[in-house]
């Protein structure tokens, strides 16, 4: 195909290109750029363990009633020669499938460019059965995973992170996105480095922490702490909604900012004590432990600069 380019678009090219002669200049006129698509079946016989991993692109894990792992790979890029570079490296050993996909390396598509650029990329799409043990990892890009039952393992070094109507440990790391869990049961440990934290879960282990953002989160009635629990934020509020028929020891703490509650469970952390002065009443506000129901497993939340809310 020949693309047309106006004199001056070719003139700026050429001025860069001048200013810069160790730098590609490339003109693309191609919104969408170039894709490519291969699909990849694996049949299982017992509990299937996927791992995933693309150096750059989005990963969308779902299940299905079948002893199958399909996985679709989407590569885009602005060249195909990029496209081609790009390399898929798929096999399976017993009932353990593994899908990797590396980058171009190289200058290829460094330097300037005039227009819409489209940084190459490796999508996955992914369906299994449901009981897996999953571990999927992303260079670069967003994480979705849903009804899975088993061992789940999502990282990204940048990117959000779903999760919904997930049973069993789910483990979750981002280098730079924010996390978000639906109806999911079993052992939590969410970390991101910057991002929020929203959580809807049945949990057993709960672990969440980032290190900017906010954490908001609504365990079920009938969740039971199997262990300590710890929610930590840096700097964000922190707000959660406990069954009122929940038992643990409360241990809230923010260093800039207050303790409030409105859990039918918990006293107040801002009521007045008959002589007590409005230093220690301050103090208090950024503190509260107490015990709920029976007690038993520690709940510690943290924050360095926010409000800690505790609901019902």
């Amino acid at each position: 195909m020949t693309l047309h380019v106006r004199r001056p678009l070719a003139a700026a090219c050429a001025t860069m290109m001048a200013a810069a002669a160790l730098s590609a200049c490339e003109v693309n006129l191609n919104t969408e750029g170039l894709s490519a698509r291969e699909t990849k079946t694996f049949t299982v016989t017992g509990k299937a363990r996927v791992v995933l991993d693309t150096w750059d692109g989005a990963i969308e894990v779902h299940s299905w009633d079948r002893n199958e792992v399909e996985v679709e790979i989407e590569k885009r890029a602005m060249e195909q020669t990029l496209i081609d570079q790009m390399k898929v490296e798929a096999g399976q050993e017993g009932d353990t499938v593994t899908v990797r996909v590396t980058g171009p390396a190289g200058p290829e598509f460094r330097g300037v460019t005039i227009g819409v650029h489209v940084s190459p990329t490796a999508r996955l799409r992914v369906t299994l059965p449901r009981a897996v043990t999953l571990e999927a990892k992303s260079g670069d890009g967003s994480i979705r995973a849903e009804g899975i039952d088993g061992q789940v393992v999502l990282t990204t070094a940048d990117g959000s992170v779903t999760a919904s109507q997930i049973t069993g440990d789910l483990k979750i790391r981002s280098g730079d996105g924010a996390i978000r869990l639906e109806r999911v049961t079993g052992a939590l440990d969410l970390e991101t480095e910057d991002g929020s934290i929203v959580f809807e879960a049945k949990a057993t282990a709960l672990r969440a922490k980032t290190g900017d953002g906010s954490i908001r989160g609504e365990i079920a009635f009938d969740a039971v702490m199997a262990d300590n629990w710890e929610i930590e934020t840096r700097d964000g509020s922190v707000t959660l909604r406990l069954p009122t028929s929940f038992n643990a020891e409360i241990d809230a703490e923010t260093r800039d900012g207050s303790v409030r509650t409105s859990h039918p469970q918990i006293e107040p952390a801002d009521e007045r004590r008959d002589g007590e002065g409005s230093d220690e009443r301050r103090e208090r506000r950024r503190t509260l432990r107490t015990k709920m129901g029976d007690g038993g497993k520690t709940l510690r939340v943290r924050t360095g600069d926010g409000t800690i809310r505790i609901e019902s």
